[in-house]
């Protein structure tokens, strides 16, 4: 791509994501000032079909390098809520500290990026990195949401639904494509 196509999609990418987000949260709470960063990860994946068929490009490909961008809006996304003072962790017992959850998910998201990156360069697997994302994000917010304040003071909450789903559904995608990558590798041997 030239230079000011990277641009532009970055820039649409990003807006894109910051709506997705508050769209989301505007679902679930009917308040568009919020967001919700599962938003991102069931509404992006449209933008990233879209943007496959509309320029022609492999869709597997796409999603691949697309995912790289989520991982890095959404690391934003959050840091932007340590800034603002949301999304805070539980009051450790005994304390006056906040369990680390927002930043404990930006480092997951770092890790993500670091274990992610070279997959995407190889394309070992193609279409397999955001279902990867996903199922992961999805594991982590699960077991994250237990240490996060919620507005219902219930143990869980609408969070560990929106986690389990995408856990379940990238997981079940995930096999899917790795099953027809596996079964294309075997009649191209053939």
């Amino acid at each position: 791509m030239k230079w000011y196509a990277v641009i532009a999609f970055s820039v649409l990418h990003t807006v894109c994501g910051v709506l997705s987000v508050k769209a989301f949260a505007f679902l679930e709470t009917g308040d568009a000032g919020n967001m919700s960063l599962f938003g991102g990860v069931f509404f992006m994946p449209v933008l990233y079909f879209i943007s496959a068929k509309v320029s022609k490009r492999n869709i597997k490909a796409v999603f691949d390098i697309f995912t790289i961008c989520m991982i890095f809006t959404v690391m934003c996304a959050r840091i932007n809520c340590i800034v603002s003072g949301c999304c805070a962790g539980l009051v450790i017992p005994g304390t006056h500290y906040h369990f680390p959850t927002r930043e404990l998910e930006i480092l997951y998201y770092i890790v993500m990026l670091i274990l992610l990156i070279p997959r995407v360069k190889k394309s070992k697997n193609p279409g397999s990195i955001y279902p990867l994302y996903m199922a992961s994000y999805g594991a982590f917010r699960f077991i994250d949401e237990f240490f996060r304040t919620s507005s219902t003071g219930m143990l869980f909450h609408l969070s560990h639904v929106w986690a389990a789903i995408a856990f379940a559904a990238g997981l079940s995608i995930y096999i899917e494509i790795n099953a027809r990558n596996h079964q294309r590798k075997k009649v191209i041997k053939k």
